[in-house]
């Protein structure tokens, strides 16, 4: 709720850049969309972490995400200000933007196209431009669905000794997967109503992906964590999701399968590994930074609907 206010007051203080014409382009083709803007991304790449990760399902396994939208804006100069991915029926994602009437640009150009949008996710600046002109456009009412905090990893602390070991996860784990994904989306994202047909839809198709991993941390052949591994960037993946079930907190865990799948992706050649937290959840951040996890930025997703 925090953000309403500082959407609503933003919105006047932005002003354009004298003389500065916008230009947006949409692409069909992943590959290109994607030679266009991985310069740009790259500038900050743990930020844009989780495009990177949507682009490289699009142009790797297009099957997954059929109907997807890519935009580019430019200025005069053909230099790219900003730009936006969206994987339906998902949110829309933006990138950093150097200019804020860029959005501006954005939300009105994808309207005709998307009546209804179920969110929107991206940096505060960028989601305060987004967001009170998508809600003028459409009427479509909205809410912070939760604040979220950007961290990378170079270099692991290992976590304080915990009993158990890492295995991969399997497809006789499909059960109990399903499970523990439920127990995640509605501790996650406070969705008490989520499906768990969903949610053994995803177990399964976890072991279709090529760019989703899945481990568990187990003691005596007991499975008491689970870690994902999916969202490749130039040079980092990111962590997600990550679940203890609730009678099992408190133990450290949590810590150590996330510490040693980090130093195992690490040891296979990426430079950083990224996750997301709540950025109203003090555990999990101290967690997460104990273990060597840097914050980078803020992020914040956006639902839009009643």
């Amino acid at each position: 709720m925090r953000y309403f206010a500082r959407i609503l007051s933003h919105m006047s203080n932005i002003t354009p850049k004298e003389g500065e014409m916008l230009h947006l382009q949409t692409y069909t083709d992943p590959h290109e969309w994607y030679t266009r803007v991985e310069a740009f991304l790259l500038e900050r790449e743990a930020e844009h972490n989780l495009i990177f990760g949507l682009s490289h399902i699009v142009r790797h396994q297009p099957d997954i995400y059929p109907d997807f939208y890519l935009a580019v804006v430019t200025d005069d100069t053909g230099r790219i200000v900003g730009a936006a991915l969206r994987t339906a029926p998902h949110n829309l994602i933006l990138s950093h933007f150097t200019n804020p009437d860029a959005v501006r640009l954005l939300a009105e150009s994808i309207e005709p196209l998307v009546k209804l949008l179920p969110g929107v996710t991206g940096a505060p600046a960028e989601i305060d431009a987004f967001v009170p002109v998508w809600h003028q456009l459409t009427g479509q009412p909205y809410e912070v669905e939760m604040p979220q905090k950007i961290y990378a990893l170079r270099t692991v602390i290992p976590a304080r000794p915990t009993a158990g070991m890492l295995r991969d996860a399997t497809p006789d784990d499909i059960d109990l997967l399903t499970v523990w994904h439920v127990g995640f989306v509605r501790d996650a994202l406070h969705d008490e109503t989520y499906n768990s047909d969903d949610s053994r839809l995803w177990a399964e198709r976890s072991f279709e992906y090529k760019q989703r991993r899945l481990f568990i941390w187990q003691i005596g052949g007991q499975p008491v964590a689970l870690v994902g591994v999916t969202g490749p960037t130039p040079h980092g993946i990111r962590i997600g999701p990550v679940y203890t079930p609730p009678e099992l907190r408190g133990m450290g865990y949590a810590s150590a399968a996330v510490a040693a799948v980090s130093q195992q992706l690490l040891d296979e050649g990426r430079e950083f590994c990224f996750l997301y937290t709540d950025a109203d959840n003090p555990t999990s951040n101290k967690i997460y930074a104990a273990i060597g996890y840097e914050y980078v930025c803020e992020s914040v997703m956006i639902r839009f609907g009643a």
